[in-house]
């Protein structure tokens, strides 16, 4: 658990959010731990907001407690996965990143210069995936009951609306933030 809180707290900045849960660091991952272990854990809702950098994203925030969580089933998963992914999947794989990804890029562009690289972005990929398909395919890899449980509570608390509603809120929410 500790490792976990850690991990998730590199590289974050300080919030209020954030103050809270340290002041009582130890209770609270104690009853985080006590929660999982005991099969009492429930993932908490999110917070909304809407970021406006190159484009209108609508940003899903958890709280702390369950960002831990989250840390903990992240690495007990790397394990099982990171092994199976090929060299150039670059998103949250240890000694990868964006800026090793565009560094590599820039390699092959140099090395072949009449190719072209192909930016991508699934648009709501996790708001369309069926959640029933990624827990059948997560459990043919993972035996621990506890894992898979833990799993299941993190992605069922993602709830996806029909597609016009979704689009409907995403809409009003940028032209809010204009």
């Amino acid at each position: 658990m500790w490792h976990s809180w850690f991990a998730f707290r590199k590289g974050k900045r300080a919030t209020p959010e954030l103050h809270v849960f340290q002041y009582d660091l130890e209770r609270n991952l104690r009853e985080l731990c006590e929660d999982l272990n005991g099969g009492k854990y429930r993932h908490g809702g999110y917070t909304k907001f809407t970021v406006c950098d190159n484009k209108k994203r609508v940003i899903s925030v958890a709280s702390i407690r369950d960002r831990v969580a989250h840390r903990l089933i992240y690495d007990y998963l790397v394990a099982i996965y990171d092994g199976t992914f090929i060299f150039d999947a670059w998103s949250c794989r240890e000694n990868k990143g964006l800026i090793a990804a565009i560094e590599r890029a820039q390699k092959f562009l140099t090395l072949h210069p009449n190719n072209f690289v192909w930016r991508a972005d699934i648009k709501k990929f996790f708001d369309s995936m069926d959640h029933a398909t990624l827990i059948q395919i997560l459990s043919r890899r993972i035996r621990d009951p506890k894992a898979l449980w833990l799993i299941q509570e993190i992605i069922s608390s993602f709830t996806v609306r029909n597609s016009a509603e979704r689009e409907r809120e995403y809409l009003l929410e940028c032209r809010l933030a204009t």
